[in-house]
């Protein structure tokens, strides 16, 4: 026993001894053993919650953390009018503009592993296609799709159409893995196990970040994709060597909290802040502010099914009524534009002579014409995105404003959830619906198409909210989208005369142009290559530059 605790105490002895040279070493040696790094993490704030998950038919929220994990074939720069390659290095068309040819990167690789092939283009596009939602309207110029080897994706069109600019698109031109198929247990590639797989919180995308925690109600965070093309590409512009690791997108749905928090330091950028003190936040030494154009606008939708909404007098007696300079330098406190139609100044088809004038002797006279001399004799709803101080003293204006003309509306702050899902309802019961929806609109890709359709279609249903129908409306904008390819002018004048009919028939009014204001802390570089206005809302982290 004697020896038996000797030896043991011996062995404790040499090991002590080896753990405290070890330690020496490591102590004077300073550099041999170096700690891990420690993670670079940006917070963005978001007013609003997300939405899905599901690259082929998400059509909201979710571009702010979307574009980020899932790339598509280009990206389009609307300030310099230039298209940059994304998972395509060249394109290029036949003179009939019928047929186009994408040249794929080789390095290319979903975060799954696998390689980004012209099969999985093929796939994808296809997938979106089939499934019909969202923003799968940006493809119905294409015919079919061939793959002649794994870097080549040949697009056949029914007729001319800039498919540059529809493969640029913010929404509904994603490329993901088709092992989804398998990944979800699906039978093909439209099965719905698909969309739960994606709503579960998987992601399948080849983008700098991929999806590491899905709560759309609080937060999405996304950690580095170190495989990403980009990363390796010198060349590239849209990269930064000191993006952050980590990137969360936090659900903060009021301004005036993302100030306080963007000032604390406990997030790294605001989305938005009351925009009345822009002016002091610019000269705080820990901050920086951003402004650039920006082609999201707010728009004032009437429930044309309903009465006494369904009177084109009463709407064009409102759209006279409404203080429309006094909102833009009271509610956004003069950071944006009143608008002129639904297409946003700075785009193409915008046209400066569809603002309507501020003129209540007018709206009393309309009102008078409509039958309702002594005013409105019930209460009209409007609902807005609670927790928007921007859309809430916009409603509050257009209360005011109204009821000077015998029009007493109740202003209903609801989640976008809710009131999301009371606009949708209108479909099939437009009189238990809200009279007055108020929602922002801001591009799928670069084209007046996509506002007028989107907004005015009865086809669209999802953000046709006005629920308008007007076939001679849909037979002109479905002329002006087959001619953007051909005929430029001759589409914008079609596009004129279909913004005249919505100027005549009021189903809605574009209330105020933005102008994209965001605030950064200090030590936060590159937030204006970060952002564009072809993809309001994306903050792209692989373009910031996190110091210090």
């Amino acid at each position: 026993m004697k020896r038996a605790f000797s030896k043991t105490l011996i062995a404790l002895i040499v090991v002590l001894v080896v753990a405290l040279s070890v330690g020496a070493y490591l102590y004077f040696a300073g550099t041999a053993v170096k700690k891990p790094a420690k993670k670079t993490v940006v917070i963005y704030a978001s007013l609003s919650e997300m939405t899905s998950a599901e690259p082929s038919t998400e059509f909201s929220n979710s571009i702010a953390w979307m574009a980020v994990v899932y790339e598509p074939l280009l990206y389009y720069d609307p300030l310099n009018n230039v298209f940059i390659p994304a998972l395509a290095e060249s394109y290029e068309h036949d003179p009939s503009g019928l047929v186009w040819t994408f040249h794929l990167r080789k390095n290319a690789v979903f975060h799954d592993g696998t390689p980004v092939t012209a099969q999985a283009v093929k796939f994808s596009i296809e997938r979106t296609i089939s499934l019909g939602q969202g923003a799968a309207f940006i493809w119905d110029p294409v015919e079919s799709i061939e793959t002649p080897d794994n870097y080549t994706v040949v697009f056949h069109l029914k007729y001319q159409a800039p498919l540059d600019a529809i493969a640029s698109s913010g929404y509904g031109a994603y490329i993901f893995s088709p092992n989804v198929v398998k990944y979800a247990k699906a039978s093909n590639s439209t099965d719905p196990k698909i969309t739960d797989w994606f709503n579960a919180g998987n992601d399948a995308g080849s983008g700098p970040y991929r999806l590491v925690k899905w709560d759309p109600q609080n937060e999405v965070v996304l950690e580095k994709f170190t495989d990403w093309w980009g990363w390796k590409d010198p060349t590239y512009p849209l990269k930064s060597d000191k993006a952050p690791d980590v990137f969360i997108i936090k659900i903060v749905k009021d301004t005036v909290t993302q100030e306080r928090l963007v000032r604390s330091g406990d997030i790294q950028i605001a989305q938005r802040v009351p925009l009345e003190d822009v002016e002091n936040l610019k000269n705080d030494p820990n901050l920086r502010v951003v402004m650039k154009p920006s082609f999201q606008n707010l728009l004032l939708f009437f429930n044309t099914r309903k009465p006494p909404l369904d009177n084109v007098l009463v709407r064009r007696a409102i759209a006279h009524a409404i203080p429309y300079e006094q909102i833009v330098k009271i509610a956004v406190n003069g950071q944006a534009k009143v608008a002129s139609g639904p297409i946003p100044h700075g785009m193409w088809g915008h046209f400066d002579n569809f603002t309507y004038t501020y003129d209540l002797d007018l709206a009393k006279k309309l009102l008078t014409e409509a039958g309702y001399p002594n005013g409105i004799n019930r209460t009209l709803v409007l609902t807005y995105t609670a927790g928007d101080i921007y859309e809430q003293r916009t409603a509050e204006l257009i209360k005011s404003s109204l009821g000077q003309i015998g029009i007493n509306v109740e202003i209903r702050p609801m989640s976008w959830q809710e009131q999301w899902a009371l606009a949708q309802s209108g479909w099939n019961n437009s009189q238990a619906a809200q009279d007055l929806f108020m929602m922002y609109w801001w591009p799928t890709y670069i084209t007046p198409y996509d506002f007028l359709f989107n907004l005015f279609d009865s086809s669209s249903k999802s953000f046709d909210l006005c629920y308008y129908n007007n076939s001679e409306f849909e037979k002109i904008i479905n002329n002006a989208h087959q001619l953007e390819g051909i005929d430029r002018a001759r589409s914008l004048e079609l596009y004129y005369e279909a913004q005249k009919i919505l100027y005549n028939d009021v189903p809605a009014i574009a209330l105020w142009d933005s102008i994209d204001v965001k605030v950064a802390r200090a030590n936060i570089g590159g937030l204006d290559k970060a952002t564009n206005p072809a993809y309001t809302t994306v903050v792209f982290p692989q373009a910031l530059s996190v110091e210090g």
